[in-house]
């Protein structure tokens, strides 16, 4: 059964309460369009750019990994390929397997196993209407249907409850206000009830499986006492994956005050994590668990241990020799110090920031940079992931090209002014002069 089609609509289901549940007529909002960031500072590093000579990459290791581990579980999900679908998650889980960036393939495969049927439900909230030819109900369905054949499968179950969370999020948006209209509450707490149901069945540890606990930690906002049980399942998720900094800076965000912490517990679960992750890590746990969240709210500078902090960058540098992660190190720093300068350069307080960060920019530019991802950049400016379907990636690598070049142009500024050549290598880096 294709996963748009009507075969067994007339059918009896075990899902079909929580599917009535879900198909009640509701109007459709429509989601704002992202506005352009501005670029600020100095624009003269355009007029050296010539002499600044260091490869763009714009088809970096990690995206075309992901790409193909996306695309490889949507032909799996279209062509109802279910055994080699869930062998290839169920698999890639159990080794942890990653893209160069450190982003799970099982993840991966998930999403695009239920891109599809996402697509289609997001479409339809976007414009009010269904896309031409499509009924996305039919497709959610579809994968419900799949899921009651392979009741005991963990992998294809977590298709059908991302799927949901997905839409979930759709209906509510991505942001953690608290002014949502009550049929948009209504809605995202059913898909995530029904997510919750799906996923009751399976055990994390049983299953040995950083992708159900992963899972159970997306659940928390339809959970009435979130707050609850951050802690515990993030703690749960990075003991099964503790080489996977993602679960550090998604717990980070979740502890900011607009959604279910404070500073205070920020920085105190950032010291736990780093020392539960020290030797793999070494500081660098802190430095994960504040990563995402010094960037979507920057007040957390004020509590932040910035030793600490760049002391982390240096350990998560000495222990991973990607270029995705020099990246993210530049970007984050160079993002936090222009936000420092101007939070607290005029009040005097905290002004051991703004040089602490100049300095920790400078040292991974100048010891561990030598490529730019403008995607990576261009994200740091929106906060990383957080709005990534909003803005398109043409338009965000873009963005992300310009800052970079200013920003990598900074280190070598007076030299560059002086008339030197500055040429990024494999190797290093190579000042000529005139």
């Amino acid at each position: 059964m294709k996963l748009f089609s009507s075969e067994k609509a007339g059918t009896t289901s075990v899902a079909a309460p929580a599917l009535q549940k879900l198909t009640r007529k509701l109007p459709l909002p429509r989601r704002d369009s992202a506005e352009e960031m501005p670029l600020d500072g100095n624009p003269t590093y355009r007029d050296l750019q010539d002499r600044l000579q260091i490869p763009i990459n714009t088809a970096t290791p990690d995206q075309v990994e992901s790409d193909a581990a996306r695309e490889r579980g949507l032909f799996l999900a279209r062509q109802e390929m279910w055994e080699e679908l869930e062998d290839l998650i169920r698999t890639h889980d159990q080794n942890r397997a990653c893209t160069t960036a450190g982003t799970p393939l099982a993840d991966l495969m998930i999403f695009g196993a239920r891109s599809d049927v996402v697509r289609a439900a997001e479409h339809a909230l976007l414009h009010g209407r269904p896309a031409k030819d499509s009924d996305f109900f039919s497709g959610i369905e579809a994968l419900e249907y799949m899921l009651e054949d392979y009741p005991d499968s963990y992998a294809l179950a977590l298709i059908v409850a991302h799927m949901h969370i997905d839409i979930g999020w759709a209906w509510r948006g991505a942001s953690a206000k608290e002014d949502l209209r009550e049929i948009n509450r209504e809605a995202f707490q059913a898909h995530f009830d029904r997510a919750g149901d799906i996923l009751e069945r399976f055990c994390p540890k049983a299953h040995h499986s950083p992708a159900l606990s992963a899972a159970r930690c997306a659940l928390l906002p339809g959970n009435p006492h979130p707050a609850t049980r951050l802690s515990h399942e993030f703690e749960n998720l990075i003991a099964l994956d503790p080489q996977n900094p993602r679960h550090m800076r998604a717990l980070g965000n979740y502890l900011l005050p607009r959604w279910y912490g404070d500073f205070e517990q920020l920085d105190l679960q950032a010291r736990r994590v780093a020392a539960q992750t020290y030797d793999l890590w070494g500081a660098g746990g802190y430095t994960w668990v504040w990563f995402d969240a010094l960037l979507v709210d920057p007040t957390g500078l004020e509590m932040l241990e910035i030793e600490y902090f760049l002391d982390g960058v240096h350990d998560i540098l000495s222990r991973v020799k990607e270029q995705h992660v020099a990246n993210l190190m530049a970007a984050h720093l160079f993002r936090s110090w222009q936000t420092a300068r101007q939070q607290y350069y005029e009040d005097g307080l905290r002004q051991d920031l703004p040089p602490a960060l100049r300095q920790g920019f400078d040292m991974v530019v100048r010891e561990h940079l030598r490529e730019i991802h403008p995607l990576i950049w261009g994200h740091a400016e929106i906060g990383f992931e957080n709005t990534s379907r909003i803005i398109s990636k043409e338009r965000l690598a873009l963005k992300g090209k310009e800052i970079a070049l200013h920003a990598v142009a900074m280190p070598f500024l007076s030299g560059l002014q002086a008339g030197q050549t500055v040429y990024f290598t494999p190797e290093g880096i190579t000042q000529i002069n005139p």
